[in-house]
């Protein structure tokens, strides 16, 4: 998995752990209840799917090769055997069939390589009798078509491990979105519904749902600034994001602009030397762009 699907997945974690560990605030909420419930379930089948996706296949094609080189180093034996039987008897036909090089030998797909084994494998049975005086015997053709069979089951094993791998990969992704369609369409308004009443438990839970976006996103913000007696733009000043090296100006026009606004819960500072000095709170976990509609209240002028 790449490192965004991890971090899903890991914030995905973090997220049940928020719910199962504060069940009981929504436990008597129907609708709620069911909504973690069948999150939890779906990640549970999530968990099980990466598992399976991240399965090694070093460790196999390790051993398919090993197998491999073992074929071809008794198989190239038999081949040349076959050769030098042909060539005393003579057989154009066998010499056609058998004659390779070791070179070659190796240099065969897989697919050839099997069936060049079971065709050499045929022939030597064929011949058995012959062969003992080019030093093949009974034993040898049962060790090459002994062989012969590991690598192709073998190679049967990485197949199927590779086609598992992928399959399990295709479900993940499809399982992964349809966990994000019921966290944002469903369970993350109805744990906003409990601000009110539970507000440290929905913190933690937005806290770890921030993460779950994977890979940090980012939004345009644009806002529009009016002066709160006169309806007027506010014009010049600076905007910043509290606890983030992230700040913009007001133009002239009384509207300011991030175009990279990073997800999450922040708090906007906005500043004017005729203002008072404007604090807002954003929350930003949709894609969409927003915009902020604000008035800003002018300090007094004293009088002398």
């Amino acid at each position: 998995m790449n490192t965004e699907s991890n971090l899903k997945l890991d914030s995905f974690v973090q997220t049940n752990t928020a719910l199962t560990e504060n069940a009981s605030i929504y436990e008597t909420n129907v609708s709620t209840k069911a909504q973690a419930d069948q999150f939890a379930s779906d990640l549970d089948h999530l968990l099980n799917l990466k598992e399976e996706a991240d399965q090694p296949i070093k460790w196999l094609i390790g051993e398919k090769n090993a197998i491999k080189n073992v074929l071809v180093d008794k198989l190239y034996p038999l081949s040349n055997a076959l050769v030098c039987y042909a060539n005393s008897v003579p057989s154009t036909e066998i010499l056609e069939k058998a004659s390779i090089s070791k070179n070659t030998l190796r240099l065969l797909s897989e697919l050839d390589l099997i069936a060049f084994n079971k065709q050499i494998v045929s022939m030597a049975r064929q011949h058995v009798a012959d062969l003992p005086a080019f030093g093949i015997s009974e034993e040898n053709i049962v060790a090459v078509e002994t062989d012969g069979k590991a690598f192709e089951q073998k190679r049967s094993d990485l197949i199927v491990l590779k086609e598992d791998k992928a399959n399990a990969k295709n479900e993940y992704r499809l399982l992964q979105k349809k966990i994000n369609n019921l966290l944002n369409s469903k369970l993350d308004y109805s744990i906003e519904n409990l601000r009110a009443t539970h507000p440290d438990f929905v913190n933690y839970y937005f806290a770890a749902r921030q993460k779950a976006k994977g890979a940090q996103r980012h939004y345009d913000l644009l806002g529009y600034l009016k002066d709160k007696a006169t309806g007027q733009a506010i014009a010049l000043g600076k905007v910043s994001v509290e606890g983030l090296d992230l700040t913009t100006h007001i133009t002239e026009n009384g509207t300011f602009r991030f175009k990279h606004f990073p997800e999450g819960e922040h708090r906007l500072i906005i500043e004017n030397i005729n203002y008072k000095t404007l604090y807002v709170p954003i929350r930003r976990y949709a894609s969409e762009r927003s915009k902020l509609y604000l008035e800003m209240e002018a300090i007094p002028l004293e009088v002398i």
